[in-house]
């Protein structure tokens, strides 16, 4: 069990994601502050209940571990940093700090990331070439043609335009290949 800061967004990171953030509330300065002294990352969970800023949010129990990858400080005063989601995790318990920041006992969510993308989701993998090839540039320095099954379920989850409830599931979903059918299913209601 590890216990680590918390981060409630409305929005989903994923492992091998990039999540760009502009950062105002002294309770996460202070976080990243810390994280970046101690060379640590945080969980990021969306939030089931509750907002981005002042009291602590209900947030959802599976979430991503996340590292600063690169970090500015803006003319306006604000903290701009990019994160890269690491892996997934489960909360077990959770602590509000006098501050405001959400703490959480987590659990390591083994990663499910071996395997070929089956042939059934050819068409999810042109899909994913033709977004990063003419719309994406946050991915552009890596090698799309081999992407791993976990990798093009996670990105294809990010990319497309699904509620926040579906990336949820995709990210709570352990098989590579089950969160590529949710993506399938999920893509196809969407015609």
């Amino acid at each position: 069990m590890h216990n680590i800061p918390l981060f409630p967004l409305h929005t989903v990171l994923y492992p091998h994601g990039r999540l760009p953030l502009r950062i105002f509330e002294p309770r996460y300065l202070d976080m990243v502050s810390d994280c970046m002294k101690t060379d640590s990352g945080f969980g990021v969970c969306l939030i089931r209940q509750g907002t981005e800023t002042g009291p602590a949010a209900d947030c959802f129990n599976t979430g991503t571990y996340a590292e600063i990858i690169d970090f500015s400080r803006q003319p306006d005063g604000l903290l701009t940093i990019t994160l890269q989601g690491k892996r997934r995790f489960r909360v077990l318990q959770t602590a509000v700090r006098n501050n405001n920041l959400l703490t959480g006992e987590i659990n390591w969510i083994p990663p499910n990331e071996a395997g070929e993308s089956p042939e059934e989701y050819s068409m999810l993998k042109e899909l994913y070439l033709h977004i990063v090839e003419n719309y994406e540039t946050f991915y552009a320095h890596e090698d799309h043609e081999t992407v791993s099954p976990a990798v093009l379920s996670y990105r294809l989850a990010e990319f497309l335009p699904f509620d926040n409830d579906v990336k949820q599931e995709i990210l709570e979903t352990d098989s590579a290949q089950a969160r590529l059918e949710l993506v399938k299913t999920n893509l196809m209601s969407m015609e």
